[in-house]
């Protein structure tokens, strides 16, 4: 019994050693370098060929990786140059000049011109003033002179009283209403909150927060707002600047009121330009602030809509008399 398992043993080794040495006489070596390294010969000779490492082609996504990733210079890569743009350009370029700004610089210097002609001409008076001799001068013409001059003077004083108005430098007369402690108090109160709102809109979100703003400042801005009827409340500064003529702030700021009565938009003079400036936290003077947008002071909106009501009556009885 065992010799036939010897036997079956040793003809199946046969047969396997038969069959690896025709599959190796039949096999094709592959062509691969890295292979060919590993199964030379031994009559062949090692060479310093052997140890060059061959990178390997890199894919379109590699490539495009290796972009990204290397620094943006132009000087080294034609692809990155950076190409200026036709024509001439500034280095500091000029700020655009609106209409309503051009006009209020003409209107200051036509304002300074007059002003120092004026005090160009009381030099003059002076000068010839003490060329004449007091002596020659009668007693009689002098007292007579003197007289007239008191007279004058009263009538001024005369004059002043009869045309009291409530209007004045820091309250201008195309304001229409009081300015009261509580309307100023309300005006403050709202304007703060607004813009403590807008302020953790814009720290959230930016790009939500200035397509949805609570308020917007200046008079541009206030009319862009207007034209789309988006302004809910319009508060304008009691001491704007004098600027009559075509296109000045005087006009401006009658379209402005007469855009409001024609939306129906409650409009209001509360607060002084600095005021303004102040409750916003803001360096420059503003002059007019729209708000667009009330949500979460309702309560002190509706106060403040009264309280300009009242302002409005009281106003109309000062002016009457």
């Amino acid at each position: 019994m065992s010799e036939n398992i010897n036997v079956k043993y040793h003809s199946t080794d046969r047969k396997i050693r038969t069959k690896n040495v025709q599959d190796t006489e039949t096999k094709i070596t592959p062509r691969s370098s890295k292979y060919k390294k590993q199964h030379r010969k031994p009559d062949q000779q090692a060479s310093l060929m052997d140890f060059v490492i061959k990178p390997r082609p890199k894919t379109q996504r590699q490539t495009k990786a290796n972009k990204l990733q290397k620094a943006h210079l132009t000087i080294t890569r034609s692809s990155y140059i950076v190409y200026k743009p036709k024509g001439k350009t500034r280095v500091d370029p000029k700020k655009k000049i609106t209409r309503l700004k051009r006009s209020v610089r003409v209107y200051r210097t036509s304002k300074k011109a007059e002003r120092e002609a004026a005090e160009q001409e009381l030099k003059v008076v002076p000068e010839i003033a003490v060329d004449i001799d007091p002596k020659a001068i009668p007693v009689e013409q002098q007292v007579q002179n003197l007289s007239l001059s008191e007279t004058t003077t009263h009538k001024d004083d005369s004059q002043s009283k009869t045309v009291h108005s409530i209007h004045s430098r820091r309250f201008r007369s195309y304001c229409d209403n009081c300015t009261r402690p509580r309307l100023k108090e309300l005006t403050i109160q709202l304007l703060k909150d607004l813009d403590r709102f807008q302020k953790r809109a814009f720290a959230k979100n930016e790009i939500k927060a200035r397509a949805h703003p609570r308020l917007v400042l200046g008079v541009r801005e206030a009319l862009a707002r207007l034209r789309i009827n988006k302004v809910k409340l319009l508060f304008l500064a009691t001491d704007c600047e004098i600027c009559p003529g075509e296109s000045g702030l005087d006009e401006t700021i009658e379209g402005l009121k007469f855009q409001c009565q024609q939306q129906q938009v409650p409009y209001c003079f509360s607060l002084l330009r600095r005021e303004l400036s102040y409750a916003l936290q803001k360096r420059a003077q503003i002059c007019c602030v729209a708000i667009l947008d009330f949500d979460g002071a309702n309560a002190i909106y509706a106060d403040l809509l009264n309280e300009i009501e009242d302002a409005r009556a009281e106003y109309k009885r000062r002016t009457a008399t």
